[in-house]
């Protein structure tokens, strides 16, 4: 979650089997092109060893993840000037444009350095870094992640929750406990920055939280 230099959260998706990569590198995919970020597909020795039988999709019902690069200027100056800047971010999404290099009149400086909003120059402004760091934070907490669904069909009070490849080693042991005449809830993580809006009450509706280690 805070794996990146320069004060810069990052998205992290969880796939839980390995037929389930490949729906989770699409997640990660959208997640990256739609608000502009790096995306860590949090995967594991245990999936990337194991195997299990897996239908390829049809393609026309992979989403759509054609990106619309900036095309001309998106800003005004005060003289009516039309310029174009790589920081003007997209209000539902807080994403910067995306301009293909050497487009004519789209010209921006890339790098590393901390940029000032809007125009994009280099900028030392420490009130710039502070709107900066928490705009890059904003940015995650407003991604549009699914809720996370519960397994529960008896109403336990006790409820096991995971992410990645825990998925199948907690299902065969949820399903001996039912088996066994135990009531016992679970849930699994996909998305682990940020959580899925609903997780905190999700929590609060079991008298006990079990997280294998």
């Amino acid at each position: 979650m805070y794996g990146r230099n320069g004060e810069a959260p990052v998205p992290v998706v969880a796939p839980r089997t390995p037929a389930d990569c490949f729906e989770a590198a699409i997640e990660a995919a959208r997640i990256a092109l739609t608000y502009r970020t790096p995306v860590f597909l949090l995967s594991d020795g245990y999936l990337a060893n194991g195997s299990e039988p897996w239908r390829i999709p049809e393609t026309d019902g992979l989403p759509d993840l054609r990106v619309r690069f900036a095309q001309g200027p998106n800003h005004t100056l005060d003289d009516g000037t039309e310029v174009f800047w790589p920081y003007k971010r997209d209000p539902g999404t807080l994403a910067r444009p995306w301009a293909i290099p050497g487009t004519p009149g789209l010209e921006h400086r890339i790098g590393g350095i901390e940029k000032q909003d809007g125009t994009g120059n280099i900028s030392y402004d420490p009130a710039n870094h502070d709107f900066m760091v928490r705009t890059r934070q904003a940015k995650i907490d407003g991604i549009d992640v699914p809720d996370i669904e519960v397994d529960d069909p008896d109403g336990a009070s006790a409820l096991v929750l995971g992410w990645g490849s825990t998925y199948g080693p907690i299902t065969a042991a949820v399903r001996r406990l039912r088996t066994a005449g135990e009531s016992i809830a679970q849930a699994h993580l996909r998305h682990l920055n940020p959580f899925p809006s609903n997780l905190g009450a999700v929590l609060k509706g079991y008298d006990k939280v079990v997280i294998p280690r």
